[in-house]
């Protein structure tokens, strides 16, 4: 796998909070680090995929949808009963 260096900027509090959690893993904070850029990629990565197939699902009308501004009401009242899809 080829490597690059990625220089950054964090709050120096965040960093010996990295650093403590690296002693006790007895790893280094840099791979730490990758390991969490690389969490973070793979979470948004697979929540995009998700919301485009939702779309996709929504737009060939596969699956029925229930309108946003419903849903808002029906949070903020005290109705019991969920709005219906479309």
């Amino acid at each position: 796998m080829n490597k690059v260096v990625l220089t950054t900027e964090i709050d120096s509090g965040l960093n010996r909070a990295l650093e403590e959690i690296a002693r006790f893993d007895n790893r280094s904070a840099s791979d730490l680090a990758d390991q969490a850029i690389r969490n973070l990629v793979e979470e948004r990565l697979a929540t995009r995929d998700l919301l485009r197939h939702g779309l996709h699902l929504v737009a060939t009308g596969d699956i029925r949808a229930v309108d946003s501004a419903a849903v808002h009401d029906w949070l903020t009242s005290d109705e019991d009963t969920f709005p219906k899809a479309r």
